[in-house]
């Protein structure tokens, strides 16, 4: 089979499985398991393509038709012009949450803080924590994560962008992990730390049922956000904000109908100037407070 032969049965394939975006999908599949892009495609879409590179082709290809993210598939993606694995058991990085990274680095940058101390709740890949570390590299980064089968990638990730961030297992739900800020000139408080930043599970129970088959391959603890989407807000802007400074700095991401209610719950828990930004879709993304 020659190269242009096998890329129009993998899109055919593709397309009638009804992979949404199934011509960047082949693109994506032929460049990285063949290193065939859209050029080499023209040139040479005459050659054969050896069997067993073929073989392999289909094999991913037919994963993808059965529902299995590409991302999962491909075994990486990018997120801030870096590289992080992924696969099951990994909430994938997705563009949205680039503006939260944006809107951490422009408020440090603002008041002139370059070595801040940051922990990441619900780290997941790591791709906040490595990207802050990375664009800051005098900040103290700390990745809090419970789920042992997000860890070896946040592990991975970590060392694969040669970042020095701290990581700390455990349920963020559990006050006992505050111990890790215990300040050790004063015994039974806490050091203060300049930001808390999350982009936590928010999906309500309604929306967990309507999940498209993709998202279904993702792990459940990273997207159910309890009843309303809302429980891990409320308990992070409360129990975390114990180990933020005064004037520091809380930012989560954010469903896109879930602006208003989270606005409100950080002004209820005393948090100022808080800001409701949106991604580059114009949906709600990100809402920010001050302590």
């Amino acid at each position: 089979m020659t190269l242009k032969e096998l890329y129009e049965l993998t899109d055919n394939m593709l397309c009638a499985a009804r992979v949404e975006n199934h011509r960047f999908d082949t693109d994506c599949l032929f460049e990285d398991i063949l290193g065939a892009d859209r050029v080499t495609l023209m040139l040479n879409g005459g050659n054969e393509v050896p069997e067993p590179d073929a073989d392999r082709l289909m094999e991913a290809a037919e994963k993808r038709c059965s529902g299995e993210p590409l991302q999962y598939i491909l075994g990486t993606w990018e997120f801030y012009g870096r590289k992080f694995c992924v696969g099951e058991g990994v909430l994938i990085p997705r563009p949205d949450t680039e503006v939260l990274a944006e809107k951490v680095l422009e408020h440090f940058k603002s008041v002139g803080n370059y070595s801040p101390e940051i922990c990441d709740l619900c780290s997941g890949t790591g791709c906040i924590a490595v990207t802050l570390k990375k664009e800051m590299p005098k900040a103290t980064v700390h990745a809090v994560e419970l789920s042992s089968e997000a860890m070896p990638y946040l592990i991975k990730n970590i060392r694969l962008n040669e970042a020095d961030v701290k990581i700390i297992k455990g349920d963020v739900t559990d006050g006992r992990l505050l111990e890790n800020f215990a300040d050790p000139d004063d015994i039974g408080e806490y050091r203060k730390i300049d930001c808390i930043v999350s982009n936590p599970p928010y999906l309500t129970d309604k929306e967990m049922e309507e999940l498209s088959r993709e998202v279904k391959h993702e792990p459940e603890l990273a997207l159910r956000g309890g009843a309303d989407g809302l429980k891990f807000y409320r308990t992070i802007s409360c129990l975390w904000g114990e180990i933020l400074k005064s004037g520091g700095l809380l930012a989560f991401e954010i469903g896109w109908e879930q602006g208003a209610a989270v606005k409100e719950i950080l002004e209820k828990s005393g948090y100022k100037n808080v800001t409701v930004y949106k991604d580059y879709a114009g949906n709600d993304r990100v809402v920010t407070g001050i302590k």
